[in-house]
This record gives C-alpha cells, structure tokens and sequence, in this order.
C-alpha cells in the first residue's frame, strides 16, 4: 500500500475509533480501551500500605500524600482544579473540584465535592484557612480514588472475583450425580449467575450431599 493509502487509511481508522485510539511509534492503530482497563485493574488491586492508611472517627482514609505519589507514579501527567468553594451557613466549606489526567494518550477528567466543618470558638473561626485545605485535600483525593483506582482497596471498590475455579465447578457437577434434574437446574443457574459462587462454594456442596442422602433414605 502506498504512504497515501496508509495515510487514509489510518484517518478512517482514527474516525472509526475516535478518542480511544492512538497511533503507535510505528504509525500503526492501536485500540486504547484493552490498555486502559488493563493498567486500571492493576492499579485496582495495589494494596495500601498499613503505614498510609489512617482512621478518623471510625472510618479509614488515605494519607494526601500517599495518593499523590501514586498519581505522579501511574498517571504522571495530571491537574488538579478548584472549580467553586461556598461556604454552607457559617458551619460548613464545601469545594468542587476537577481531576484531569493523561491516560495513555486520552485526557480523562473527574468532577468531585467534599464539604468540611468550620472549626470555630467563642472569638470566630480558628483556621479558616486549614478547614479549606482540608476539603481540598478530601476533595482531591475523592477524585484521585475514582479516576485512577488509587486505593481501591481502603475506598471499597475493589470488586472480589466471585467466579467458580474449574476444579470447584467439576467437584459441584460430581456432587449433583443422583439429584434430580430441577435441581441440578437450579444449580446450573445459580452458578450462572453467580449466586453460587467462591464464598459458598463448600456451602454448596455439604447441601448437595445433605440432599443426596435424603434422596437415599
């Protein structure tokens, strides 16, 4: 194919797929959405050191420190935005603010809110100034969290894989032999649709033997 062609070519294919596709060192397509989740998923299941992760009135959260060496460590290209601060009646900071990053080629933003309470005493407000920092910092870090899945696992929002391994589906099929069909129905389905998964997986099992030898009586 002549440069021409390659270069029609190339923009036909650059409309087809539009932002979610770059074009590589060698001018070849490259399909970013594979790339993405997969950088994603690894960054997801990065566990938080015990030493960063702090608790505040019963809850855990993040040292800002932390995430933010994390986010120049995966995502290094990034701006943080204060989009509006208000104040909600004399108690309460709330901000906005706007995460963008570059990922893989792609500007990505997120849009986040946080909200602080005005620490005050009978002469005013204490620090006004570190009560705004505090929601910035809570803010950012929001933002950091469900953009780039820094933290995923503090933040709950890591999603366990639930599926059946391949030995565990074989010893489920070898306890369904002599149980009757509606059942080994419901089992099927079940798997399926992931109500019998890894966390009942023995559950589902000694239930299968239990009927099993109700059946034999």
């Amino acid at each position: 194919m002549s440069k021409v062609g390659e270069h029609f070519r190339e923009k036909e294919e650059m409309e087809k797929y539009g932002k979610m596709a770059i074009i590589n060192h060698n001018g070849s397509l490259v399909d970013t959405e594979d790339v993405l989740q997969s950088k994603h998923n690894n960054v997801s299941k990065i566990s938080t050191p015990k030493a960063f992760v702090k608790d505040k009135g019963g809850f855990d959260y993040v040292d800002e420190a932390y995430m933010r060496n994390q986010l120049n460590t995966h995502y290094p290209i990034w701006n943080w935005e204060i989009i509006k601060y208000e104040f909600v009646g004399d108690k309460v900071i709330s901000l906005h603010g706007r995460l963008t990053i570059i990922d893989h080629g792609i500007e990505r933003h997120f849009d986040s809110v946080a909200a602080h309470r005005i620490a005050s005493n009978q002469k005013g407000y204490v620090d006004l100034g570190n009560d705004l920092k505090a929601a910035n910092s809570d803010c950012f870090k929001v933002a950091v969290n469900r953009l780039c899945n820094i933290a995923d696992d503090v933040y709950r929002k890591v999603i366990p894989d639930l599926t059946l391994s391949d030995e565990q589906k074989e010893a489920i099929n070898n306890a369904c032999d002599g149980i009757d069909h509606i059942t080994i129905g419901k089992v099927t389905e079940g798997i399926n649709n992931l109500s019998i998964n890894s966390t009942n997986y023995e559950a589902t099992i000694k239930r299968l033997e239990q009927l099993k030898e109700k059946e034999n009586e």
